[in-house]
């Protein structure tokens, strides 16, 4: 009988620009897809996990530097907050074609009014 010769994948690891934990657990897991090597589901979920963490710090400088150039303004009254939430889903809102308008504006006679 014959030994099987089993070549394991070259795994390389680049730590030069890490700055916390899950900087190398997250390069580990990089290297280790670069080689080939089958992730498992903890490390996928770790790898989404730190893909998260990194767009909430992105969006939590990008506010600061937002408040720092654009003060907030204190909006005290409410009827100005609802007419401005008015303003943009009615922004947002799809528009109704013209031919579904002309449709209701045809039949709008004949249907009854609740």
């Amino acid at each position: 009988m014959k030994a099987k010769k089993i070549n394991k994948p070259t795994i390389i690891v680049d730590l030069t620009n890490i700055e916390s934990c899950e900087d190398i657990k997250f390069e580990f897991t990089r290297a280790k897809a670069k080689a080939g090597v089958p992730l498992t589901d903890a490390e996928i979920n770790s790898v989404v996990a730190y893909g998260a963490h990194l767009t909430l710090d992105t969006i939590d400088s990008f506010c600061d530097q937002y408040q720092k150039m654009y003060p907030a303004i204190e909006i005290k009254d409410k009827k100005q907050v609802q007419k401005a939430i008015k303003a943009i889903e009615s922004i947002l809102k799809p528009k109704t074609p013209w031919y579904k308008k002309l449709w209701n504006w045809v039949k709008k006679p004949f249907c009854k009014k609740k």
